[in-house]
């Protein structure tokens, strides 16, 4: 639908008059305030429009505003009604519209084709301005606190903008190697991020940031696989298969982005081999649920397994090829650049085994 820019839409209707001898036109014209429409048509227009779409029209008018803060609540579970009380995290979802709206260029590259990438510039701004808006808020003694609690606070709010990335699945078909746009993105404010946090502090925040991004990685890995093994304990007592393929289909394109997130990571300096062979070997395995099944970790999802025809059997097993697959392109690309995550190619090289055993059974 493109861009909202004012609160009301305008609807003219023609009337003609038939007056003797001549004809002549008049206009009258109705307004529909755009906070009247139901929810439901609301919600339906918002699928036209992203997030720095939203936020921007919440600057046209206090309607306006009322209407796109009921719309982010619903759609992205971003609480923007109390600017005052969380000023900061307004400041950071602010950060993250301009990016949106901003920080992508196109360059056309040697075959002609045009190239997506970020603008340096507008990342380096947005950084310095966060950076000195910590800085505002940080005590000078024992800074390490204040900036550990704001830094977190960032991670979390860039994080969730990441995981509700609208992109669809044929973005991934598309660009097979790359991280949905929102990961890109945020992948390369991070790596701009970091060493602008560190010239204004000093080298600490390389460790406050790495621990801190680390934290929210694992955390919203747990989280995942603790509601994709609660869909398939529902899965022999729900009636509605198809609301519970849509709701299970829901968690998968989520890890899948998350999995993207990383990869786009680990080519930078923000992750390290060891934290991917970590989160591979202690998150990303614990995920899947053939490797819970021979573990016999959890009777429900032992019983879960065992009651599946042999078509839910090879879907899970699809799934699990589809998130090696992301994951090894992503361990290839850091071994060819930094040449250090031979660990994590022969963990790889296992789960694969692992998975393809379980095929042929």
């Amino acid at each position: 639908m493109g861009r909202l820019g004012t609160a009301r839409v305008s609807m003219t209707t023609t009337t003609m008059t038939m007056m003797a001898p001549a004809t002549t036109t008049t206009t009258t014209t109705s307004s529909c305030v755009l906070s009247s429409l139901p929810l439901d048509v609301l919600l339906k227009m918002a699928n036209y429009l992203d997030f720095s779409d939203l936020w921007y029209l919440a600057t046209a008018s206090k309607s306006c505003r009322r209407v796109a803060h009921h719309i982010i609540w619903h759609k992205y579970g971003i609480d923007l009604y109390r600017p005052r009380l969380n000023a900061f995290n307004h400041l950071v979802h602010g950060a993250v519209a301009y990016l949106h709206r901003n920080a992508w260029s196109a360059d056309v590259s040697n075959n002609g084709r045009s190239v997506i990438s970020t603008n340096h510039q507008v990342l380096q701004a947005v950084a310095n301005r966060l950076a000195v808006e910590i800085y505002d808020r940080t005590p000078l003694r024992d800074w390490e606190h204040g900036v550990d609690f704001l830094v977190d606070k960032t991670l979390g709010i860039l994080m969730d903008h990441v995981l509700t990335d609208p992109g669809d699945d044929a973005y991934l078909k598309r660009h097979p190697f790359r991280a949905y746009p929102m990961g890109k993105l945020v992948t390369d404010f991070l790596a701009t991020f970091q060493p602008t946090l560190a010239a204004v502090f000093d080298d600490h925040v390389h460790s406050i940031h790495h621990r801190l991004l680390l934290n929210h990685l694992q955390r919203h890995f747990e989280l995942l696989t603790q509601r994709y093994h609660y869909h398939h304990k529902r899965r022999l007592q729900v009636k509605d298969m198809r609301a519970w393929q849509l709701m299970n289909g829901m968690v998968r394109r989520t890890v899948r982005v998350l999995v993207r997130f990383i990869g786009a990571l680990a080519q930078t300096e923000l992750l390290t081999a060891n934290d991917l062979y970590t989160l591979t070997h202690e998150r990303i395995f614990a995920l899947f649920l053939a490797q819970q099944y021979h573990q016999r970790q959890d009777d429900q999802i032992r019983n879960t397994m065992s009651s599946l025809p042999r078509s839910g059997w090879m879907d899970e097993i699809e799934f699990q090829m589809i998130i090696l697959f992301d994951l090894a392109r992503a361990v290839s690309a850091r071994q060819c650049t930094h040449r250090d995550a031979q660990n994590e190619v022969n963990s790889l090289a296992n789960m694969f085994k692992i998975a393809v055993s379980d095929f042929l059974s």
